[in-house]
């Protein structure tokens, strides 16, 4: 008996050791990855003050700076998420999928420090970096999944900061679109629109009212996909608002009632079979 228990508490001791050095190591390399992306902010913003201005190039590393700690921080809080959802085994090191999520999250948040900006006074570099940046986010989106699989590391982390960043990426790049006239201001109902329902979840949950599984839809991703396809494309230069404007408006109307429907099921209005 008292052998056992002896076993028992060596056991849940080394562990405990397991977990805490590895938590370690996945933290360091987040930390490596939080200096690479700010060092690459750095290598933009001084490449604007040359070619542009000094006030552009402080402005886009105070926004782009506090956009990209926002992504590190909300991966650094998720962190205890770093295992397969299915056989529940927990990894010792972020992943090559998890890590080109990050770096999707560095390029919005490099889109995000031109928020304020008027392209009519860019240089023509300038001008296209936002577009490059968030399409390049854009189809990481559609990589690191996939790549997630193929090297066997498919996580709950990944899987929860995929879908915090898509919905980042659908708040930040449409706001510099509107500002830059090139979306209809009616479109920023669709970046408001995940945290309007992220809240209601919360608030169900806060009044200990029931929150219900979603049935898996894959029009759900595509639909998702092809916002950001449109809000990336009206990010270049060359696209007329006279095309995206409209383009937009009929696009979000399909996502706004995927989210209404959305709704009904985790609320229970709409069971699933």
């Amino acid at each position: 008996m008292i052998q056992n228990v002896i076993v028992d508490s060596l056991t849940v001791f080394l562990l405990n050791c397991v977990m805490s050095v590895a938590s370690t190591k996945i933290r360091r390399e987040l930390y490596k990855q939080g200096a690479l992306g700010t060092a690459f902010l750095v290598l933009i913003s001084t490449t604007l003050g040359f070619l542009d201005s000094a006030k552009l190039a402080t402005s886009f590393l105070i926004i782009s700076g506090i956009s990209w700690f926002y992504v590190l921080a909300n991966c650094h809080g998720k962190l205890h998420l770093n295992f397969d959802p299915k056989s529940e085994r927990r990894f010792l090191k972020l992943g090559i999928g998890n890590r080109l999520t990050l770096t999707r999250g560095l390029l919005i948040g490099a889109t995000a420090g031109f928020i304020g900006t008027d392209p009519s006074t860019l240089s023509k570099f300038a001008v296209f970096l936002p577009a490059i940046f968030y399409t390049v986010a854009a189809i990481g989106d559609a990589l690191d999944g996939y790549i997630a699989r193929v090297t066997m590391q498919t996580t709950q982390l990944g899987s929860e900061l995929d879908n915090e960043l898509d919905a980042f990426g659908l708040l930040i790049a449409p706001v510099l679109a509107v500002l830059w006239d090139k979306l209809h201001f009616t479109y920023l109902i669709v970046s408001a629109a995940f945290y309007v329902f992220r809240l209601g979840i919360n608030l169900r949950k806060h009044q200990g009212k029931p929150v219900y599984e979603l049935i898996p839809n894959r029009f759900r991703r595509r639909l998702a996909g092809y916002q950001m396809g449109l809000v990336a494309t009206s990010l270049w230069a060359p696209i007329p608002a006279e095309l995206t404007k409209p383009v937009g408006v009929l696009l979000m109307i399909p996502l706004l009632i995927r989210f209404l429907l959305d709704w009904l099921q985790i609320s229970g209005r709409i069971k699933k079979k």
